[in-house]
């Protein structure tokens, strides 16, 4: 398991004074394997570029879930699930319920197309107290991950996983429009935001010039 994040290179003046953390606890059925570990074009495990991402644009920087396909770096917090195995909704609650910060950037960690640039124009845009998400100009939305989420909102996903509901995304369909805040992606930059699940999706990713997966390349 490895180790390979690259060191955080920016003044802690600079970063968003919040944590960033990394959902990593689901079991990868569709992947054949625990995703954190795979590794992309340049030999990278997928984890170690959402870690590089987010610790180019948060203080703080936590992976929430079991995350056992990959070993952490010491200066990265570890929460383990409160309900392991009910998906991403139980990582959040762990989360919001650990007292670690007041807000959070949360994004998973089969995301490795994320750059700190789109990271980073979330969380300016971001109201103190606000669910903050994205969407194309044409209306699609790009929730629940990458997001920004408030502690506050605790109560409400304990509430859902007791009542049996899973879905990050319809409970912040369920909430007052007031609480959610949307910013807008420009096309050409929405494939960051793809979620790789499978071996296929892997190899496309991987194998699409680079264009997809290495950072510095346009769509």
């Amino acid at each position: 398991m490895s180790r390979n994040v690259s060191p955080m290179s920016k003044s802690t003046d600079t970063l968003w004074p919040h944590t960033g953390v990394i959902l990593a606890g689901g079991q990868s059925r569709r992947m054949g394997q625990l995703k954190e570990g795979v590794l992309m074009a340049d030999g990278r495990p997928m984890i170690a570029h959402v870690l590089d991402a987010v610790g180019a644009v948060c203080q703080r920087v936590a992976v929430a879930g079991s995350c056992s396909g990959f070993s952490l770096p010491d200066h990265v917090a570890h929460l383990l699930d409160m309900h392991p195995g009910l998906g991403p909704l139980s990582g959040l609650e762990t989360l919001l319920h650990s007292g670690l910060d007041s807000q959070y950037l949360v994004v998973t960690c089969d995301q490795p197309c994320l750059t700190p640039d789109t990271l980073g124009r979330l969380v300016k845009s971001a109201l103190p107290n606000g669910l903050v998400f994205y969407k194309s100009g044409h209306g699609q939305t790009f929730d629940p991950f990458p997001g920004i989420y408030p502690a506050w909102w605790a109560p409400t996903v304990a509430n859902a996983l007791a009542q049996g509901q899973y879905s990050p995304r319809q409970l912040i369909q369920d909430s007052p429009p007031e609480t959610v805040q949307w910013v807008v992606i420009p096309d050409n930059q929405q494939f960051q935001l793809l979620s790789i699940n499978t071996p296929e999706e892997l190899t496309l990713v991987n194998s699409a010039n680079h264009r997809l997966f290495f950072k510095d390349s346009p769509p």
